[in-house]
């Protein structure tokens, strides 16, 4: 009788166990990502990313939650990858200029007059970018997805064709943008360092009558009311990233890692399909008032692929941005494209 009631005793003893261990891990906390990211609360490309946080409570079941900061409230770019390094934040949405940061080999995709079409850009970021994985993954970040988001093209005041021309205007560049100020100053040009909200006050003051921009931020901001002539020649593509720290993608399980990417892989061409209508109704807009395309010949096209890639000089070699191996790996990569 004795041993019965133990008996009863011990395996109420075990079920209870079993009961309350299923509860303590049904209640396990889920695994939130701090996501920063500089697109407008509201905008196209932060819809696409609250789909994708959608996406990835969806495929873990709840497990992962990803929680996103819009609008640079998590700060800016060295704000944001400081913060991933202590902890603070764990993914972030980042242009070229953060990414290279990060790895600085990355610029050289990024360098004005490297690429010559569409084409290119896609090759170079298939074949060569995802060559930089492992470089990320040692400083503790790594790639979800890599984006694109048009050409950036100079736009002026006064009709301009050649380098030449363009070194007597006073060409504004924002002031993040260190590596293109570098670049273009030791080309010769007249740069004017200026921050992005300051733009329209220097272009109405005459400080700067030329800059540096991609259409949709050109007519976004009606830069282009003041600076009518654009060179219809693109210059450098604008890239970014959507990058993880290594310790938070860790902590999520493996067997979520390949949708969890594919998910995100999907919204960077979200942010390319949205920036590509963006730039096009941009230039469709800007040329119904009264936006001047000045179109180059071949030979003028090749003048200023000359010149632009002599400032390549400036930031590729030992102790610079851009090592010789990786600018010259990459010319070879572009050789077989083109």
């Amino acid at each position: 009788m004795i041993r019965s009631v133990s008996s009863i005793f011990t395996s109420r003893i075990g079920l209870l166990g079993a009961v309350l261990l299923f509860a303590f891990c049904g209640t396990l906390p889920a695994i939130t990502v701090k996501l920063g990211s500089p697109f407008p609360e509201g905008s196209e490309w932060d819809l696409s990313l609250r789909r994708v946080a959608a996406s990835w409570e969806r495929i873990t079941d709840g497990e992962v939650r990803m929680r996103i900061y819009p609008g640079g409230i998590a700060g800016d770019q060295a704000d944001m990858i400081r913060k991933m390094r202590f902890g603070q934040l764990d993914a972030a949405v980042l242009t070229a200029f953060g990414m290279r940061a990060i790895v600085p080999e990355t610029f050289v995709i990024s360098l004005p007059g490297m690429l010559n079409s569409e084409a290119e850009l896609d090759y170079a970021i298939d074949r060569f970018l995802p060559t930089f994985s492992y470089d990320f993954i040692k400083e503790g970040f790594r790639v979800l997805a890599w984006s694109k988001s048009g050409w950036a093209y100079f736009f002026s005041k006064n009709a301009v064709t050649t380098p030449g021309e363009m070194k007597l205007e006073k060409l504004a560049i924002v002031k993040s943008d260190s590596e293109v100020v570098t670049i273009f100053k030791a080309l010769g040009f007249n740069i004017v360092p200026v921050d992005f909200s300051e733009m329209m006050v220097f272009l109405q003051s005459g400080m700067v009558n030329a800059f540096y921009s991609a259409p949709m931020a050109t007519a976004a901001y009606q830069w282009f009311a003041l600076a009518p002539h654009m060179i219809n020649f693109p210059m450098a593509p604008v890239l970014g990233g959507l990058v993880i720290s290594e310790r938070t993608w860790k902590r999520i399980p493996a067997k979520f890692h390949k949708d969890l990417q594919q998910a995100i892989e999907v919204v960077a061409q979200d942010f390319y399909l949205e920036s590509e209508h963006l730039n096009m109704e941009a230039m469709r807009v800007m040329a119904r008032h009264g936006l001047m395309k000045k179109e180059l010949s071949e030979k003028e096209k090749a003048d200023w692929y000359e010149f632009l890639r002599e400032g390549h000089k400036l930031v590729v070699g030992e102790n610079k941005w851009i090592d010789y191996e990786t600018y010259e790996e990459f010319i070879s990569v572009l050789e077989t494209q083109r």
